[in-house]
């Protein structure tokens, strides 16, 4: 058998071979592009659910501002009316004496 010539089996087993690498990298071509479109739905559903917490959690968070602005304003208005015109309350403390703060007497 001459080696320069390529007898009809070795052509039909070169083709083959070509046949199923194109087949393959096709099939590689087409679940990738499957998987990245299920990937975008994931994605576009995972962002939906995250936009909707992310709503809900700022309404929580304005009603808790809300509610802690409430609760200064009426604790305002008792201290107004317990330190008052008229009310028990002590005025306010002295300064030191000597002019130096608590923090820095003098030992001894």
């Amino acid at each position: 058998m001459d080696t320069t010539t390529l007898d009809s089996n070795t052509i039909t087993l070169m083709v083959t071979i070509a046949g199923s690498w194109l087949t393959l990298v096709g099939l590689i071509f087409f679940q990738f592009s499957r998987l990245d479109t299920k990937i975008n739905a994931l994605d576009t559903k995972f962002d939906t659910k995250i936009d909707a917490l992310d709503t809900k959690i700022d309404t929580k968070i304005d009603a808790l501002g809300r509610d802690v602005t409430d609760v200064r304003e009426r604790l305002a208005r008792v201290e107004g009316h317990l330190m008052g015109p008229g009310s028990l309350a002590p005025g306010p403390s002295p300064a030191p004496a000597d002019g130096l703060d608590d923090d820095h007497r003098r030992a001894g």
